[in-house]
C-alpha cells in the first residue's frame, strides 16, 4: 500500500506539471548543459521569448537533473524581474516552488507558491492562481494533509471550470481521483477519473488518456474488479503504444502483470512483467525495475521454482540504493524464504538476520527524517519562534525521562515491598487458628492475583525501559566504538582487536535484550517467530565457531506458545549450544524439534568430549535448563558419558504447554 501511495502521489504531480521527457547525455556535466541552453535562448528576439523558452525547458530536467532545473528557474527569474513582466515572474517562481518540492523542501516551495499567488491575484491571473493551489495540493498531500491537499484541488477544479480550461480541469479531476484513491476510497476515486478522462478525450490528450485508464486500474485492482484491471491495463497498452510511450507501457505491463499474478495465470504474469522488466533495465529506472522485479519473483516462487526467485531478488537488490530500505528489506526477506525452502538454512539465516538489521535502520532513518522535518520548519520565517518552542519541548522530554528514571528505582522498591509485605501476611497467616485455614487461603490467593497483576504492568514498563534506555546506550556504545577504531585505525592492533572484542560483546548483549525485550512484550508467541529466533542464534553460532549445526522441523507453522514458553524453550536450545562448543569443543551439533499427537520434543546431540551424567558435574548450565524445563511442567532428559558426546531432550505436553 505504501508503494502505492508513493506512486499515485508522483502520477498526480505529473498531471499536475505535464511533464516532458529527454535523455540527456550523462557525459554532458549539469553546467555545460546551462551553457548550452543559455546559449540557445540568446539567439531569441527578446527577453520574454527567452524566459518562455527557459520555462518549457525546465520540466525536461526537472526529474532527472533537478539542480539544471533550479538554474533555468533562478535565470528565468532573473530575466522577468528585469523587464518587470508579472505574468512570467509568477510562472518563474512556480516553477522554482516546483523545483523545492520534487528535492522534498515543502516549506521552501510553499513559501515561492504563496508569493506568486500574491502576484498573481493583484493581477486577476486567475490561470496562474488555479496552478498553485494545484500545487500547494500535492505539497500538502506530501505532508499527509489529505483535507488541505483536497481542499486546493476543488479550489483549482473550479477556477479552472469558471475559463474553461479544460486541460487543467482534467488535471485536476485526475488529481482529486489519486487523492481519493489514497484515501481508500476506490469507487468514488474511478468516479473523477472517468469525468478526467471524458474531458482528455474531447480535448484528445492521448497522454493524459493513458494516465487515466492506468489510474482506473489500480483502483479496480482495490475493488478486487480484476477482469476490469485487464481490460483497461490492456487499452493503457493499446494507447501508450500509439504514441510510442515506452516508460508508460512499462508501467501498464506492469500493472497488466500484476493483475495475471491475482489471478494465477502466473505464465501471462511472468510475460507481461518480464516485458516491464526490458523496459526499466533499458532506461536505467532501477527503482521502477527493482519493485517490477521482486513480484517476478514471486510469480517464480509462487511456482516453486526457488532458484529463478532467487535470481530476481538478487537483481531487484542490485538495482536499489542504500537509502531504499523498505523495499530492499522486502526483498532480503524473500530471498531468505526462497533459501529456506531450498533447504539452505546457513543463507536463509543470513538473510533473515539481515532483515531484522534492515529493519532497525529503517526505524532509525524515520527518526532522521522527522528531525529533518523539524530543522526545515526552522528555516521558515517564524524561525526563532519554532526554535523556542522546540527548546521547550526538549526540556519536557528531558522532564520526563528524569521522571521515568525516578519511577523505575520506585517500582523496583514498590515490588520488594509487596514481595515483603506479601511474606510477612504469609507467615501471620500460618499461626491463625486453622479454623480460619479456608479464608486465609483465599486471601492470598486474591493477593497472589493483585501481585501477578502489578508484575504483569511491572514487566511491560521494564522492557519499554530496557528498550529505550538501556537498548539506546549500547548502541551509543557500538558507535563510540566503531568512531574509536576508525579515528585509530593506526594504533596498535592489540588494541583495536579489543575494541573489536568490546564491540562484538557489545553487539551481542543487544542481542540477548532484543530477544528479552520480544519475550516480554508478547502474551503469545508464534512458532514462526521463534523459529526465526533460533535460525539467527544457529547461524551466529555457525559463523563465529566454524561448528556444523544442523537444524530440522517438525512443527506446524500455526503453532503459538505462551511468551514463558516460548522464551524458555530458545533459552534452553541456547544453552545447549553454548555448553556443546564452549565445554565439549563439539564439531557437529543436531538440532530437531517435532511435535507428536500430544507432545512437543526438542533434542540437541553433540559429538564433543561428553561428561559423566551426575550430580557433581552438573554446572550452572545444565541446572539452569533444569529450572527452566521445570518452569513449563516440562521433562528434560540428558545423556552423556565421557568422550561419547551428550544428547538433551526437553518433551513438553501439549496439554500443559497451552495451560501456561
Amino acid at each position: 500500500m505504501k508503494l502505492f501511495q508513493q506512486f499515485t502521489y508522483k502520477i498526480s504531480l505529473i498531471s499536475c506539471l505535464m511533464l516532458g521527457t529527454i535523455t540527456v547525455s550523462y557525459a554532458q556535466t549539469n553546467q555545460q548543459v546551462i551553457d548550452s541552453i543559455s546559449g540557445v535562448s540568446q539567439a531569441m528576439e527578446n527577453d520574454s521569448v527567452r524566459v518562455q523558452y527557459l520555462h518549457k525547458v525546465f520540466f525536461k530536467y526537472a526529474y532527472s537533473k533537478p539542480e539544471i532545473s533550479r538554474k533555468l528557474s533562478d535565470i528565468a527569474l532573473q530575466k522577468s524581474n528585469t523587464i518587470d513582466n508579472k505574468h512570467l515572474i509568477v510562472r518563474s517562481l512556480l516553477r522554482k516552488g516546483i523545483y523545492y518540492d520534487i528535492v522534498g523542501k515543502k516549506d521552501s516551495s510553499l513559501h515561492l507558491y504563496d508569493e506568486a499567488f500574491t502576484i498573481a491575484e493583484k493581477q486577476d491571473d486567475k490561470d496562474a492562481m488555479a496552478s498553485v493551489f494545484n500545487n500547494k495540493g500535492l505539497i500538502y498531500w506530501g505532508k499527509e494533509n489529505y483535507k488541505e491537499a483536497m481542499n486546493y484541488y476543488l479550489s483549482s477544479y473550479k477556477i479552472f471550470e469558471q475559463l474553461g480550461q479544460q486541460r487543467g480541469q482534467a488535471n485536476s479531476l485526475n488529481n482529486i481521483g489519486l487523492l481519493l484513491s489514497k484515501l481508500e476510497r476506490p469507487k468514488e476515486s474511478n468516479e473523477y477519473h472517468k469525468r478526467s478522462l471524458a474531458i482528455r478525450k474531447e480535448i484528445d490528450d492521448t497522454y493524459g488518456i493513458g494516465a487515466s485508464y492506468t489510474n482506473m486500474v489500480m483502483n479496480f485492482s482495490s475493488l478486487k474488479q480484476l477482469d476490469s484491471c485487464v481490460y483497461y491495463a490492456q487499452k493503457s497498452i493499446v494507447t501508450k503504444t500509439k504514441i510510442n510511450d515506452v516508460k508508460g507501457l512499462a508501467t501498464s505491463y506492469n500493472s497488466l502483470g500484476k493483475t495475471y499474478q491475482q489471478l494465477k495465470r502466473r505464465d501471462s504474469a511472468v510475460y507481461y512483467l518480464q516485458k516491464a522488466d526490458e523496459i526499466y533495465a533499458r532506461f536505467n529506472a532501477r527503482t521502477h525495475r527493482a519493485k517490477n522485479i521482486q513480484l517476478l519473483g514471486i510469480a517464480h516462487y509462487d511456482e516453486g521454482n526457488y532458484q529463478e526467485a532467487i535470481d530476481a531478488y538478487t537483481i531487484a537488490l542490485n538495482n536499489l540504493n542504500d537509502s531504499q530500505l523498505m523495499i530492499k528489506s522486502q526483498a532480503v526477506r524473500r530471498m531468505a524464504n526462497a533459501y529456506r525452502e531450498m533447504g539452505d538454512h546457513k543463507n536463509a539465516s543470513n538473510y533473515y538476520q539481515e532483515t531484522i538489521v534492515l529493519l532497525d535502520t529503517i526505524q532509525k532513518e524515520k527518526e532522521k527524517v522527522a528531525t529533518t522535518e523539524i530543522f526545515e520548519k526552522y528555516q521558515s520565517s517564524e524561525k526563532e519562534k519554532e526554535i523556542l518552542l522546540q527548546r521547550v519541548q526538549i526540556a519536557e522530554r528531558n522532564e520526563k525521562i528524569s521522571h521515568k528514571n525516578i519511577t523505575i528505582y520506585g517500582m523496583l522498591a514498590g515490588i520488594l515491598v509487596v514481595f515483603a509485605i506479601g511474606y510477612l501476611l504469609y507467615n501471620q497467616q500460618k499461626l491463625k487458628n486453622r479454623q480460619l485455614q479456608k479464608e486465609h487461603e483465599l486471601k492470598d490467593a486474591l493477593l497472589k492475583v493483585e501481585t501477578q497483576n502489578k508484575l504483569h504492568e511491572q514487566r511491560l514498563k521494564i522492557s519499554r525501559d530496557l528498550h529505550d534506555n538501556i537498548g539506546s546506550q549500547l548502541t551509543f556504545i557500538i558507535s563510540s566504538i566503531d568512531n574509536l577504531k576508525y579515528g585509530l585505525k593506526e594504533a596498535n592492533p592489540e588494541f583495536t582487536e579489543r575494541l573489536s572484542k568490546i564491540n562484538f560483546f557489545t553487539r551481542n548483549t543487544i542481542n540477548q535484550l532484543r530477544d528479552t525485550i520480544w519475550a516480554m512484550n508478547m502474551d503469545t508467541v508464534n512458532f514462526e517467530d521463534l523459529k526465526i529466533r533460533m535460525m539467527n542464534h544457529i547461524g551466529q553460532a555457525k559463523v563465529l565457531t566454524g561448528a556444523s549445526i544442523e537444524f530440522t522441523n517438525e512443527v506446524s507453522e500455526a503453532t503459538t506458545f505462551s511468551s514463558l514458553v516460548g522464551i524458555n524453550i530458545f533459552r534452553i536450545m541456547q544453552e545447549a549450544i553454548n555448553n556443546a562448543i564452549k565445554h565439549a569443543k563439539s564439531e557437529e551439533i543436531t538440532i530437531h524439534f517435532k511435535e507428536t499427537n500430544d507432545q512437543y520434543v526438542l533434542t540437541i546431540e553433540d559429538d564433543g568430549v561428553g561428561f559423566e551424567n551426575t550430580s557433581e558435574t552438573e554446572g550452572n548450565g545444565l541446572e539452569n535448563m533444569k529450572l527452566r524445563a521445570e518452569e513449563i511442567y516440562g521433562k528434560l532428559n540428558i545423556i552423556s558419558a565421557t568422550k561419547a558426546g551428550a544428547k538433551i531432550a526437553l518433551t513438553l505436553d501439549k496439554a500443559v504447554a497451552d495451560t501456561i
